[in-house]
């Protein structure tokens, strides 16, 4: 017996439309930037330096190559960025909501744990900062 998320369906379809639709709107914002290079170009550099006017196709060339050449600046990943995860609606499973004994435990040996490893850790950094210096 095979079973099937409706979520994960309708979030495959959602991804699909997502896509359609940016491959439109860059296709119509590639030919919108090409329109304004070649009435820029075409009012600005024949007059300035004497070079000759641009068709459209052209501008929008134009702006296809400056795109490949200088198009990744500033788009780059961080290092440190986390990575994007699945947010579902479903309800996470945290032990303070279904485990009975977790406030006794947090009482009695939870608390001085956390104060013990918290303690550990400053002590390795100072440690760290004293080596190098």
């Amino acid at each position: 017996m095979q079973w099937q998320c409706n979520f994960c369906i309708t979030k495959t379809r959602h991804i699909l439309i997502q896509i359609c639709l940016g491959l439109a709107l860059s296709i119509l914002f590639g030919l919108g930037f090409g329109f304004f290079v070649m009435l820029l170009w075409n009012s600005l550099l024949p007059d300035i330096w004497g070079w000759k006017e641009i068709t459209y196709w052209q501008g929008a060339g134009l702006v296809i190559l400056m795109r490949l050449l200088f198009g990744s600046q500033g788009y780059h990943k961080e290092a440190n960025q986390p990575q994007a995860g699945c947010h579902t609606a479903f309800p996470q499973y945290t032990a303070e909501k279904s485990d009975p004994y977790y406030e006794k435990w947090w009482e009695e040996e939870g608390a001085a744990s956390l104060e013990k490893y918290t303690k550990r850790l400053l002590e390795q950094e100072i440690s760290q900062q004293d080596n190098r210096q």
